[in-house]
C-alpha cells in the first residue's frame, strides 16, 4: 500500500506541481490535491496545516468511529473539522476513513482514508 504523508511545507511552485501530479493519480489522491493548492476554495497556511493535523490525529486516536474534532485560524478565518466514519485495517494498517470539512466562507467536504504510517504518522490511503 502507497500512503501519502500529510504535507508540512510551505506551498508555491512545489504544491501546484504536487497538484498536477496528484490530479492523474487515484481519485482520494486528486481529490485531497484539491485542497493541496488552494483549489475548491480553500488556501491554507502552514498555521492551519498544523491545525488541521493535529485535529485530524486527535479524532483518529482513539480509534472510534463518530468521533470529531475541531479546528479554527483565527488569523486567517480557516476553520474546520474532522468526523471519523469509519474504522478498518488496510494491509495491517489501522485506518480510519474521514470526511474533513474545510470552512471559509463555504463548506469543502473531503472524504478521504487515512492509515497509520510504521512512524505513527497518520498518512492518506489511495
Amino acid at each position: 500500500m502507497r500512503l501519502l504523508p500529510i504535507p508540512s511545507f510551505a506551498f508555491g511552485l512545489y504544491a501546484a506541481a504536487l497538484v498536477a501530479t496528484l490530479a492523474v493519480a487515484t481519485p482520494a489522491q486528486a481529490q485531497f490535491g484539491l485542497f493541496l493548492g488552494g483549489r475548491g476554495g480553500v488556501d491554507l497556511t502552514d498555521e492551519d496545516w498544523d491545525l488541521f493535523r493535529k485535529a485530524l490525529s486527535d479524532a483518529l486516536t482513539p480509534m472510534e468511529a463518530g468521533r470529531r474534532t475541531e479546528w479554527n485560524n483565527p488569523k486567517t478565518g480557516v476553520r474546520g473539522d474532522v468526523v471519523v466514519e469509519k474504522i478498518h485495517e488496510r494491509d495491517g494498517a489501522p485506518c480510519g476513513d474521514v470526511q474533513a470539512n474545510f470552512i471559509r466562507r463555504t463548506v469543502q467536504p473531503y472524504r478521504l482514508t487515512f492509515c497509520k504510517m510504521a512512524n505513527g504518522r497518520w498518512a492518506i490511503a489511495p
